[in-house]
């Protein structure tokens, strides 16, 4: 990757603060955000932006003026990468490493889960209508296994990651290989649409693969819940039975960034559905993260941990029965918070609500799953926490 790394627009930005000042976690008044911000783009250490990030991306929601804020903070871990590497204790977690806390899960799981995988590994990504599973739908592939997704080709394994977690911990260089990878993967094949049951593949994919590390993907890219309120919305997708549950909604850091082509159409799907929905805050891009990328700052797994508790808290607090989320890396992520913060609400995925209103046999390992991750992370990397050693990704 050339030396370039500044995906900041520095000649839009007139230093309002807005996107700082919105951040819930970083509880900046507006005159501090202005000055966090002139201190990011001079490349001044911050006062507090470095300190409280949690890269929650949701400043790049927040920012009136589409400047990618966001970028411009996780520029400084790119920079920091490049000069030190990651920490031993951060192998496990990441995509590339073999095996991985999402991979040393297909140990575990049924004979038709496996099943489930070894087709979409072997199946070309070619088709009218393909479908991209991501790492999260593969730890959780009950969540695909629908009548409702008959005729769509899914196709995908754990090699072809988006690069999503590299991009969240600043990792440009990394995030270069894999679009180089991926475009060269798809280059001359015949794909109509592809659809992304995870908000984090569809943003990869669509905007920061192409926009900033030159990825080139010739196919339309849409998010599987638009494509499946259509169906609904022609009669080709019938919610037979009506859940009377009250649920509290989560929403994904990649959801923010995509707005209502998510938010709004995962709303649309849980009422139509029966839910009685909870919101979380007034304003939807400005809920709270699940935790996942609390600790792409520091690395450290207690800053999840904090994240991820004052999520199930505020649920907590609305009294509604379950918490509903659209992203598999969520649902997984607050599933294995709630072993070590135990809360009533079950942690729920739109398409296990859909699969239920549709007549499809119920299945819930996400709990059962993320206890296993928990036990694996405790095993394989917890022992390194207290080791100076670092390394660097190979692709």
């Amino acid at each position: 990757m050339e030396d370039r790394c500044d995906f900041f627009a520095y000649e839009s930005c007139d230093l309002c603060g807005e996107c700082l000042a919105s951040c819930r976690y970083l509880d900046l008044e507006v005159w501090e955000a202005r000055e966090e911000m002139n201190r990011l783009q001079k490349g001044e250490p911050t006062r507090v932006v470095h300190r409280r990030c949690i890269s929650c991306y949701a400043c790049d929601a927040f920012c009136p003026r589409d400047c990618h804020p966001y970028e411009l903070i996780i520029k400084s871990w790119h920079l920091r990468y490049r000069e030190r590497g990651l920490p031993v204790r951060a192998s496990y977690l990441m995509p590339a490493s073999r095996p991985n806390f999402r991979t040393d899960l297909v140990r575990s799981m049924n004979p038709h889960e496996k099943e489930l995988l070894r087709r979409w590994r072997e199946t070309p990504p070619e088709g009218e209508i393909v479908l991209f599973p991501g790492c999260n739908a593969l730890a959780l592939p009950h969540l695909l296994d629908a009548s409702f997704l008959e005729g769509v080709v899914i196709s995908g394994d754990f090699d072809h990651c988006c690069g999503e977690m590299y991009f969240r911990m600043g990792l440009f260089d990394v995030v270069k290989q894999v679009a180089d990878r991926l475009t060269e993967y798809y280059r001359g094949r015949f794909i109509g649409t592809m659809l992304f049951v995870c908000p984090a593949g569809l943003n990869m994919f669509r905007n920061v693969l192409p926009k900033l590390f030159g990825a080139e993907f010739p196919f339309r890219m849409r998010y599987l819940g638009e494509y499946l309120w259509e169906k609904v919305e022609r009669g080709e997708l019938v919610l037979a039975k009506k859940l009377s549950r009250r649920v509290a909604v989560h929403d994904s850091c990649h959801g923010r960034i995509l707005g209502e082509e998510v938010q709004e159409t995962a709303r649309r799907l849980y009422a139509a559905m029966g839910l009685d929905l909870v919101e979380l805050t007034t304003d939807p891009k400005g809920g709270l993260c699940c935790g996942m990328a609390a600790g792409c700052n520091r690395y450290r797994p207690e800053d999840m941990y904090r994240a991820a508790v004052r999520e199930l808290r505020e649920a907590a607090r609305t009294g509604a029965d379950e918490l509903a989320v659209y992203c598999g890396g969520c649902q997984l992520t607050l599933s294995l918070m709630r072993w070590l913060y135990p809360t009533r609400q079950p942690v729920r995925h739109l398409l296990e609500y859909l699969k239920e209103a549709t007549g499809d046999p119920a299945y819930h390992p996400a709990p059962r799953r993320a206890l296993r991750i928990l036990a694996n992370v405790t095993v394989k990397a917890l022992p390194k926490m207290l080791s100076r050693r670092t390394y660097r990704i190979r692709m």
